[in-house]
C-alpha cells in the first residue's frame, strides 16, 4: 500500500481537475439511476393503483429519461477514467526509462532476469497498473449508489438497513481474505510474465547462437516451462477473483431472502404497500450490484498494487551514480588525471587496490594483464560508470565526482570491442550525442577513420539504415563507425577497450589506420592484446589481481623480465 500512496497518488496528482470532473459524473450517474426505486414506487402506488393514467405514462418516461442521461454521465466518467489511466501509464514508463538512464553499470549487472526482466517491469507490469487503475471508476462510483440505495432503504423503513449492515462486514472480510492471497500469487504472476520476456529476448537476441547449437528444442522447453509457471499463478488468481462474486452472492442472497421475509410480513400488515415492496427489490438489487462491483475492484487493484511494490523496487534503488548540487565544470585547460588511493569493490569482491597513477596530457597509456585483472574497471572509473569505494579520481585537480557528470562523459570518447549501434542511419550513429555539431563534418570524421568508402557503397550511403545492432555490417564496418563516431566527437581523452580483438588481420588493419589518427593529439587509455599496439603506447600499466604491479615503457619493462616481459613473451610466439 506504500506504493500506491508514494508513487500513483503523485501520478494522479496533475489530474486534479479531470478526477473532480469524472467523480462528478460518477456521483451524478449514480443519483440518476438511484432515483429508480422511488419512481417505481409512485408508479405501483400512485398510479396503478389510484388509475391514474396520466401518471402511469409520464414515469415510464421520466425513467428512461433519467437512465439516458446516467448512462451519458457514466460515459463521461469511464471515459475520463480510462484517459487518466493511459496518461499515469506513460508518466510511469517516462519515469521508469528516467530511472533506467541514470541507474550505473553495477544495478544491470547485478539484476539477475537481466533486460527482459526490465523491459517486463515497462511493459507488462505498468500496463497491469493502467488497466486495473480503469476499476477506479466502479470503485468511486459504485460506493455512492449503494448510499442512495441504503437512504432509499431508511426512508422505506429502517429495519431493512440492519440486514445490510450485517451482510456487509462480512463480505468485506472475504474481500480482504482473498486480496491477501492474491496479492501472493499476482507476485508470481508478474515475475513468470517477467521470465517469459527474458527468454524471449535471450532467443531473439541469440538467434544465431541458438541455430548453430541446436538449441531450438532446448529454448521452446524453458519458454514452455515458464508459460506453465503463468498459468499456473494466473489460475490462482481466477479462482480468486472469480471465488468473490459467488461467495458474495450467496451470502446477499441469504440476506435478501431474510429480507423479503420481512418486507412481506409488513405488507401483510399494511405497514408497507405494494409500491413500497416494488421500490425495495430495485433498491436491493442496485445495491447488490454496486457492492459486488465495488468487492471486484478493491480485488483487481491488489494486483496493481503488487505491479506498484515492483515498480518501487526500481525507482527506490539507490545503484545510481551520485551528482553534486553545484557541479563544477570539466577544466579544459587541466594536465594530469590522478588515481589517488583508489580502491573498488563489487559485491564485497575487491576489484581495484589502492591505485595511484598520475597521467600527463597526451600520453598513451597502454593497459595490460589477465582476463579479471581490473583493467576495464579501471577506465570505468574514469567515466563514472561506477565511483570508487576508496580514493579518489581528479582532472586538473578537480575531483571527477564533483564534477558535471554531462560534462566530464563529454570530453571522453569511448570504443569497445562490443560496438553497440543503434538500428538507424550511418549518419546518426556517428553523431551520436553530438547534435549541435554541422552534418557536414561526418564524411570527415569518417574518412579519417576508413570507413568512408564502403559508406559510399551502402544503398543510401549515409542514410543507410544499419538494422538492429548494426546487423546489416561486418565486423570491421561497425568498429569503424565506432572510430568514426569517437573522431567525430573530438574529445580530449579516449578510451579503446579491446577495439581490435575481435577482427581479423584485414580489418584490424583497416580500423588500426582509424586509430592511428584517433590516437593523434589525445590522452589515450588503450587496453589491448595486440603487442603492436601495446609497443607504440608511452607507459604500459601491467595489472594483475586488481593492482598496478608494473609499468613504464615497453623498452623498460622488457628489460625487466618480468609479468610484462612473460606477457610478451606469450603473445609473441602466437
Amino acid at each position: 500500500m506504500n506504493s500506491v500512496v508514494k508513487y500513483l497518488l503523485p501520478e494522479l496528482q496533475p489530474y486534479k481537475r479531470v478526477l473532480f470532473f469524472l467523480f462528478a459524473m460518477g456521483i451524478i450517474a449514480s443519483g440518476l439511476k438511484a432515483l429508480t426505486p422511488p419512481l417505481v414506487n409512485a408508479l405501483v402506488d400512485d398510479a396503478w393503483r389510484d388509475g391514474n393514467r396520466t401518471l402511469a405514462m409520464q414515469i415510464p418516461v421520466v425513467i428512461t429519461v433519467i437512465w439516458i442521461m446516467s448512462a451519458i454521465a457514466r460515459y463521461f466518467h469511464m471515459y475520463w477514467m480510462k484517459y487518466v489511466s493511459y496518461l499515469v501509464g506513460v508518466s510511469l514508463r517516462r519515469r521508469l526509462m528516467d530511472k533506467y538512464l541514470t541507474l550505473n553499470l553495477a544495478f544491470f549487472q547485478k539484476y539477475s532476469k537481466g533486460s527482459g526482466g526490465l523491459i517486463s517491469r515497462m511493459l507488462n507490469d505498468i500496463g497491469l497498473i493502467q488497466v486495473e487503475l480503469q476499476k477506479l471508476a466502479d470503485f468511486v462510483r459504485e460506493p455512492f449508489m449503494a448510499v442512495f440505495a441504503i437512504s432509499y432503504l431508511i426512508w422505506v423503513d429502517w429495519v431493512l438497513v440492519v440486514f445490510v449492515l450485517v451482510a456487509l462486514p462480512i463480505i468485506t472480510t472475504i474481500s480482504r481474505r482473498l486480496a491477501v492471497s492474491l496479492r501472493k500469487y499476482s507476485r508470481k504472476n508478474q515475475e513468470a510474465m517477467e521470465d517469459l520476456t527474458t527468454t524471449l529476448k535471450e532467443a531473439l537476441d541469440g538467434t544465431r547462437v541458438v541455430q548453430s547449437f541446436n538449441l531450438e528444442q532446448e529454448m521452446r522447453q524453458r519458454f514452455d516451462r515458464q508459460a506453465e509457471n503463468f498459468l499456473a499463478s494466473s489460475r490462482k488468481i481466477v479462482s480468486r477473483e472469480e471465488a468473490a462474486s459467488p461467495l458474495s452472492e450467496t451470502l446477499a442472497s441469504i440476506a435478501q431472502a431474510a429480507l423479503l421475509i420481512y418486507v412481506g410480513q409488513q405488507v401483510f400488515a399494511q405497514n408497507l404497500t405494494i409500491g413500497d415492496f416494488t421500490g425495495f427489490v430495485f433498491a436491493v438489487g442496485l445495491l447488490q450490484d454496486s457492492v459486488k462491483k465495488v468487492q471486484y475492484s478493491y480485488i483487481k487493484l491488489q494486483q496493481a498494487a503488487v505491479a506498484l511494490a515492483r515498480l518501487s523496487e526500481i525507482l527506490d534503488s539507490t545503484e545510481q551514480v551520485p551528482q553534486v548540487e553545484y557541479a563544477k565544470p570539466f577544466p579544459h585547460d587541466w594536465k594530469t588525471i590522478e588515481f589517488k588511493n583508489v580502491s573498488f569493490a563489487f559485491d564485497e569482491e575487491v576489484v581495484l587496490k589502492n591505485i595511484n597513477l598520475t597521467i600527463q596530457r597526451g600520453e598513451l597509456i597502454a593497459i595490460v594483464g589477465a582476463s579479471g585483472g581490473g583493467k576495464s574497471t579501471l577506465v570505468n572509473l574514469l567515466e563514472r560508470f561506477y565511483d570508487p569505494t576508496e580514493g579518489e579520481i581528479t582532472i586538473g585537480g578537480i575531483p571527477i565526482q564533483e564534477m558535471d557528470l554531462k560534462d566530464l562523459r563529454q570530453n571522453i570518447a569511448l570504443v569497445t570491442q562490443d560496438v553497440f549501434l543503434f538500428g538507424d542511419s550511418v549518419e546518426h550513429n556517428i553523431q551520436l550525442g553530438n547534435q549541435n555539431r554541422s552534418a557536414e563534418e561526418i564524411p570527415a570524421a569518417a574518412k579519417l577513420a576508413n570507413a568512408h568508402d564502403f559508406i559510399l557503397n551502402t544503398p543510401d550511403k549515409y542514410n543507410t539504415k544499419v538494422g538492429d545492432k548494426g546487423s546489416r555490417l561486418s565486423g570491421g564496418e561497425k568498429q569503424r563507425i565506432s572510430i568514426a563516431r569517437a573522431i567525430f566527437k573530438n574529445a580530449p581523452i579516449l578510451i579503446l577497450d579491446e577495439a581490435t580483438s575481435a577482427l581479423d588481420t584485414v580489418s584490424e588493419q583497416e580500423v588500426q589506420k582509424g586509430l592511428d589518427k584517433l590516437l593523434s593529439g589525445r590522452t589515450a587509455f588503450v587496453i589491448a592484446h595486440r603487442l603492436s599496439t601495446i609497443s607504440r603506447a608511452d607507459r604500459i600499466l601491467v595489472m594483475n589481481q586488481g593492482r598496478i604491479v608494473e609499468q613504464g615503457s615497453h623498452t623498460q619493462l622488457l628489460s625487466q623480465q618480468g609479468e610484462y616481459f612473460k606477457f610478451h613473451e606469450l603473445h609473441n610466439t602466437k
